[in-house]
């Protein structure tokens, strides 16, 4: 099992794992796959700043990235250590070393014994643009010893100060690999060091908080174990691990907690790491904050921190799955998180009330919803006024319609559809009638809408509407269609006729509607951009082949073009003001538990 622990910089240099010899200072060799030394000036004041402005805090101790090594012997027989990631910092604190005269590590590039000779008597007289490794290490030296030329005009002190903060309050991550220890065949061992070098770089993976903690863990439980118990503890650890992972691969359960994409690459049982460590957003601060609290001077405190953090985790699993698998808790829970910028203190505070009975607990989900929506007043909401509040509304009214339909459909809201399109774009509202805008100029966007148009209209001839004294109809006549194909035979459409006639067909096709709640409904960005300015039948016709191709259309959104809130209907291209009285009155009583005003 791969050896993790958190230790000093100044234990790289000399330790007790050191074996005897003179002099006593650890060995490092730089595998021949590796490219060489290439941090640049960025790089290498970059750490030097982070060391002196964490001398100027409070803090007690800093972290560098993680070191990846291999225990081996060289040709010789001396032990050393073969670094798999990790040589351009070890490269840069041996030139800093170098610099401040204090004792350093050995550094020994394989099969390329010249780099080794040229850092280990780098000074300024030596250097040498004559390899790239020559170039970059007299670049580095440069650049630490104008920096620490800088640092001790005034100060004789900094020198001691800063080597002191270095060596023993800057701590390193070394991740020791032993899994390969036991093989024999040379080839298979240096074929599987390179697949893990390739894993870390040339994949472009890096170790994760989720890898580091594993380690730790694996390592810090099978203390007292025989050798064949450490392996079956391990085993099963490994297997609840791997099932956690993969199930919270699924699509609908990532994004039930999460509005971000998982990553290829990623772990997802790191988001469960974040949710119980106490941390902040630095690199590596959740490996930092369990190793901090399993870390103990008796081993076996050390396992039982450890063993109470691994079962915390599943415990916490097991309550976002239980979320997750109740309807109920799904669709209040899933509002809640779908509203929220940090999921993880959001999920952290559901979690802090759920310590009770289901019921209560329920009751204090369904207290959160109303929270959200606690200042919304249906008869207020206006797109004029913006758009925040009338999102939140059709996103209740989409779940609160799947809550009622699922029974029967086993219909659940999709939040992974909701959130996916809610990062690639976003969500706006639409207006279910099209409303008099500016004059359209864009040759190519009028030949859309009029082909678009032709296309909706061509076999309608009448549309039956309301009126104040009684209902009338108007005739869809034959010389719109001729209007419309006489402007699409033209090279260049005439503007001024044809947004004369977008008038005229809006004004035919409105209800007298306006920028409230009953005109109104949820359609994404990328959408919504397709059906400016078109007339209603246009937009439905648009809607049902959006869903036909697979694209996600919110289910309130497909039953107002479908006609689904009128009982009667007399066509099913004009939303009348019957469709809108209905359409209104269901989303008052599907709101009504959670909103507390609801009257109109």
């Amino acid at each position: 099992m791969n050896l993790i622990e958190l230790i000093p910089v100044g234990k790289i240099i000399l330790n007790d794992k050191t074996p005897d010899r003179n002099p006593r200072f650890e060995h490092y060799l730089i595998p021949y796959y590796q490219r060489g030394y290439r941090w640049d000036v960025e790089h290498v004041s970059a750490l030097l700043e982070d060391i002196h402005n964490f001398m100027l805090t409070d803090e007690k101790k800093y972290c560098l990235q993680p070191i990846v090594l291999v225990p081996t012997t060289d040709e010789n027989g001396i032990n050393i250590w073969e670094v798999i990631d990790g040589q351009q910092r070890l490269i840069t604190m041996n030139i800093i070393f170098n610099y401040l005269k204090r004792p350093r590590y050995s550094i020994k590039f394989e099969k390329r014994g010249k780099s080794t000779t040229f850092l280990e008597s780098l000074s300024p007289e030596s250097y040498n643009d004559e390899s790239p490794d020559f170039h970059f290490m007299s670049q580095a030296y440069k650049i630490v010893k104008e920096w620490f030329e800088e640092k001790t005009k005034n100060d004789v002190g900094y020198i001691d100060d800063f080597n002191s903060t270095l060596t023993k309050k800057v701590e390193i991550i070394w991740y020791q690999i032993e899994e390969l220890k036991g093989i024999e065949d040379k080839d298979e061992v240096e074929s599987k060091k390179i697949d893990i070098f390739n894993r870390l770089n040339i994949g472009k993976i890096p170790l994760t908080d989720a890898e580091l903690i594993r380690a730790l863990l694996l390592s810090k439980i099978k203390h007292g174990l025989s050798d064949r118990e450490a392996i079956l503890r391990q085993a099963e650890i490994s297997n609840e691990w791997h099932r956690i992972e993969m199930e919270l691969r699924n699509d609908e359960f990532w994004y039930f907690l999460n509005s971000k994409q998982l990553e290829e690459t990623s772990s997802t049982i790191e988001f469960i790491f974040k949710l119980i460590a106490v941390n902040n957003d630095k690199k590596y601060s959740t490996y930092l904050w369990f190793e901090k609290e399993i870390k103990s001077e008796n081993p076996v405190e050390e396992k039982n921190n450890a063993i109470r953090l691994w079962n915390q985790t599943k415990e916490y699993f097991g309550k976002l799955k239980y979320w997750f698998e109740n309807d109920y808790l799904y669709h209040h829970i899933g509002f809640v998180l779908a509203l929220d910028d940090n999921p993880i203190k959001a999920i952290r505070t559901i979690i802090e009330n759920s310590n009770c009975n289901k019921t209560a607990f329920k009751e204090w989900t369904i207290g959160e919803v109303k929270r959200k929506v606690s200042d919304i007043d249906l008869n207020n909401l206006s797109y004029e006024r913006g758009t925040g509040e009338l999102k939140k509304v059709f996103l209740l009214h989409n779940i609160a319609t799947s809550v009622l339909t699922q029974k029967a459909q086993k219909n659940r809201f999709p939040f992974n559809l909701y959130k996916k399109m809610e990062s690639d774009g976003g969500w706006s509202i639409e207006h279910i009638h099209a409303q008099e805008s500016k004059e359209m100029k864009e040759q190519k966007a009028i030949r859309k809408w009029l082909e678009d148009t032709f296309e909706a209209i061509k076999d309608i001839k009448k549309i039956d509407i309301e009126s104040e004294e009684e209902p009338k109809t108007i005739s869809v006549n034959e010389d719109f269609k001729t209007r419309i194909s006489d402007l699409l035979s033209q090279d260049k459409i005439n503007e001024e006729l044809f947004n004369q006639l977008k008038n005229d067909l809006i004004q035919i096709f409105d209800s007298e509607s306006v920028h409230v709640l009953d005109n109104l409904a949820l359609l994404s960005v990328k959408h919504n951009s397709s059906l400016n300015n078109a007339i209603f039948p246009v937009k439905r016709n648009k809607i049902l082949q959006l869903e036909k191709e697979g694209k996600y259309i919110p289910l309130t959104t497909k039953n107002v073009f479908l006609k689904y809130y009128t009982d009667s209907d007399l066509q099913p291209y004009y939303w009348s003001k019957a469709d809108k009285k209905k359409y209104y009155e269901d989303i008052e009583k599907l709101l009504k538990p959670y909103l507390s005003q609801t009257s109109k």
